[in-house]
């Protein structure tokens, strides 16, 4: 189950000090969430994986930041694949670090989404890169396409390894997406004199 993934309660303060993008039937689901973990034997690996009952794919399709990487993670329509695949991930990050896999997640993709980010706009005859501040769901797509593209490059053979290694390796401050996140931070004030010269 995903009560597993929470080594305590992901929201033990007030309301007031819940990050704007956890709604308040987020924390309650979380709150709802048990530490028992069921595992089931996979026919093909012979390797335990946890079981996702119907509950567990409720909370992970209801929670906007789980969804959206679960969305980003599935190929061909197989949903509940990229499902396994994220709760396994955050099952090797709650045993490596010891604390709450969730709360991990969230701190990296938002340590990693920009801002900002440039478009291009034709002025006269030259195109020129225009800055443009970006939404919180657009922030997060870019942050978890960065994500995904760092953890291909890893050397783990299993795709939950990979993607559990490239969060630690965010928090941790020695992974290449955060050069990524400056770099593009670089581009956007470099152009900021472009703001102005457009049509809107």
């Amino acid at each position: 189950m995903l009560s597993s993934l929470f080594a305590r309660p992901l929201f033990h303060t007030a309301l007031p000090q819940l990050r704007p993008y956890v709604t308040k039937q987020q924390g309650e689901i979380t709150k709802s969430v048990l530490r028992s973990a069921a595992m089931e034997v996979n026919p093909r690996t012979s390797q335990p994986e946890p079981l996702i009952t119907l509950g567990d794919r409720q909370r992970l399709r209801a929670d906007p930041l789980l969804s959206q990487l679960v969305n980003m993670i599935m190929r061909d329509g197989k949903k509940m694949r990229a499902e396994r695949f994220v709760q396994m991930a955050l099952l090797d990050i709650r045993q490596h670090c010891n604390s709450d896999p969730y709360r991990l997640l969230s701190d990296a993709i938002e340590g990693v989404a920009p801002l900002m980010d440039t478009r291009s706009a034709r002025q006269g005859s030259k195109v020129i890169q225009v800055p443009r501040a970006l939404n919180l769901r657009q922030r997060r797509r870019r942050a978890i396409v960065w994500l995904l593209e760092s953890a291909a490059r890893r050397n783990e053979r299993q795709l939950h390894l990979r993607l559990s290694g490239e969060i630690q390796a965010i928090i941790n401050g020695t992974s290449g997406v955060l050069e990524k996140k400056l770099q593009l931070h670089k581009t956007v004030l470099a152009n900021r004199s472009n703001i102005r010269t457009t049509k809107r």
